[in-house]
Formats: structure tokens, sequence, C-alpha cells
């Protein structure tokens, strides 16, 4: 059985969510858009009081985390009131309207639509969804949803985003029309998850190890204290962190953070790395047996674009053509530089 959800109709998106929410238990909703306020929404479905799950799958990226966070919080808020358990998701790909209505864990039907989860979308636009309740059809698309999932929204990250969106607002509406610099979620995602401590002025660099003449396919970098650049590296300051790759077998040795304020030199005037900074290994574990990783940078690269079409470096580039001219580093893009740190530590953290 299927049918047409036509705003245009009686028989709009928000009357067909509520009379389904009435019949299940659970409920899933993937929507990028979302109500500022979900007061009114909640008091939809709970009408009948049969929802007592609900996961909410939806983006929250760059520009619009300054605003999108309160929208994140009353969604917390209207579940902890109504008593319903809920997962906040973030698939920052996410361009689709899904809601799918579950009874004892069967799903019994679902909405694919273009009607964002706003009052407008649910209601006033001319929007048109197709509801079915072919469960194998329901189960399939659940699960194509959820595998896209990139990372859970707990309470204590939702906590630490809305407090540093609230400092920076505080600090920067002072100038009027001064725009507001972004939240990076992956951030504080990233730092919760495996205890760094970065934020969007942390600079990540890819750092090269070994050069054409001298390839790098194996070895324990598990002890290195050093990390050494062709030129004086003005741009990498305390704190900042490198993803160092091997030359010639390009892949991901590890993840080192600058200790050093300034970067030494050698005094050897013959050496083609004269230049080093101090570091601490982030993933000395991993360090160990990276070369049984497959952890390749260009291929990493390569899929990040075509998954997200977003830059890979801080000057816009989608390439790393720059690794062909023997560059020493290449300043990542902060949004892929967290991805490749995410990447590392999980391995790090299995090891």
């Amino acid at each position: 059985m299927y049918y047409i959800v036509d705003n245009t109709t009686d028989k709009n998106h928000y009357s067909v969510i509520e009379n389904l929410a009435s019949i299940a238990d659970e409920m899933i909703i993937a929507s990028p858009y979302c109500f500022s306020d979900f007061s009114h929404f909640f008091g939809k479905i709970t009408t009948r009081g049969s929802i007592k799950t609900l996961t909410f799958v939806t983006t929250l990226k760059g520009e619009e985390i300054t605003a999108k966070i309160n929208s994140v919080l009353s969604f917390r808020q209207m579940a902890i009131k109504h008593g319903i358990k809920t997962d906040i998701l973030i698939n920052d790909a996410l361009h689709g309207k899904v809601y799918i209505f579950k009874s004892n864990g069967v799903p019994i039907n679902a909405i694919v639509t273009s009607a964002n989860a706003t009052h407008n979308g649910l209601r006033n636009n001319h929007e048109w969804g197709c509801c079915f309740d072919d469960k194998d059809q329901i189960e399939s698309l659940e699960k194509t949803i959820m595998s896209t999932v990139k990372s859970q929204l707990k309470d204590d990250i939702i906590n630490k985003v809305k407090q540093r969106v609230d400092e920076h607002q505080k600090k920067y509406l002072v100038v009027k029309q001064t725009p507001l610099p972004v939240v990076n979620i992956g951030d504080i995602i990233v730092s919760d998850r495996f205890d760094l401590d970065i934020d969007s002025n942390t600079r990540i660099f890819l750092k090269p190890i070994g050069y054409t003449a001298s390839p790098v396919f194996d070895g324990d970098y598990s002890n290195e204290t050093k990390q050494y650049f062709a030129v004086h590296p003005v741009a990498v300051r305390k704190n900042d962190l490198l993803v160092s790759y091997g030359v010639g077998s390009r892949k991901i040795i590890s993840i080192f953070r600058v200790v050093s304020d300034t970067a030494l030199n050698t005094g050897d005037e013959d050496s083609r790395w004269p230049w080093y900074v101090q570091v601490e290994n982030l993933s000395p574990k991993f360090a160990k047996v990276w070369f049984e990783k497959d952890l390749y940078i260009i291929n990493l690269a390569r899929d990040y674009v075509g998954l997200h079409d977003l830059p890979i470096t801080n000057k816009g580039g989608k390439t790393l053509g720059a690794l062909q001219w023997g560059v020493d580093k290449i300043w990542l893009a902060h949004d892929f530089g967290t991805e490749l740190l995410s990447l590392v530590m999980a391995v790090e953290k299995i090891l």
C-alpha cells in the first residue's frame, strides 16, 4: 500500500505524520532543515502518547551551526519534557527527507518526501511525498540512512557546541557587521572522542617524511620527537598538528602535535631538511604499524572531495598536486584535516 502526501490537500505532511505517530512507538526523522522551536511538533506527535523513541538525523556544519544549535537544544528539551528517548545523528551530506514509523521494532510506515521538518515544509510549502508500508523496503531504507551517519550528538557535545557558539557571539558581535567565525563541530567531536585539544584555530598540516630518492615504506616512528622541514616553517605554530605520511608509500604514518615555541635550525648547511620542530606523537601505536594499514593520503583526499565536493587545502584546492613538486608541508582545510585525525585516531584507539 502506498499513497501520496500532498500539502495542497487535507492530507498534508503534518496530518499524516500525526496519524502515523499515533500507531507507532518509534520514529526516525532524516531532514537537513528543522524547526527552530520543536515544541509544536512534539505536541503534535505526542497527542496520544505512543511515541517512546525518536531518532533525528540532520546536518550541523559550517555556517549553519551558530543558528542550528538552538534547534538541537530545543529538540532535546522537548524530548525530555515529553519523556521520549532520543538520538541526534549527524550526516553533513544529507539532502533527502525521510520519516519512518515503527512499532515494537518493526517498520510499519515510511514517508519519502521533499518536505523538511519545518512548519513550512510540513504544511505551507507545496511539497509532495510518498507514504508506503513495505516492511523490507523500509528496513533497507533505514539501514542505508544509518550507514551514512558520521557522528552522534550526545548532551555533552551539544553543550560544548552551545558554549563555544555563545563565546564567539559575545566576542565578535561587539563590532557591527563582523561575521561570526565558524564553529567546527568536528573539532569538538574529535577532541571529545579521542581526548585531543583542538579548535578552529588549530592548524593541521600534511607533512611528508622521506623524499623521492629516499622513499619510506616501513619503519617504527613511535618514538619520533622531531619533524623536519626544507625551509623555515613560519606558518607552523605551537600546538598545531602534523599529519605525516611516507613519501613513496604515500601512507599516513602518524599524527604529531608541535610542542616547541619556534622552529629550530640544525646548523647543517648541507642538509636537505635543516629546520625542525619538536613534536609529541599522538598516535604512537599506529606509528609502529602504519605500513600495515591502507590509509593512502591520495585516495583519502580523492574520496573526500568525491563525497563532499569540498576543498582539502587551506587555499581552497581540491587536490594534493603540490606533493608532486616536493613541498615540505601542505596546510589542510580544517574539515579535511579533522577527517584524517578521526581516521588515524580511530585505529589508534583499538590497537
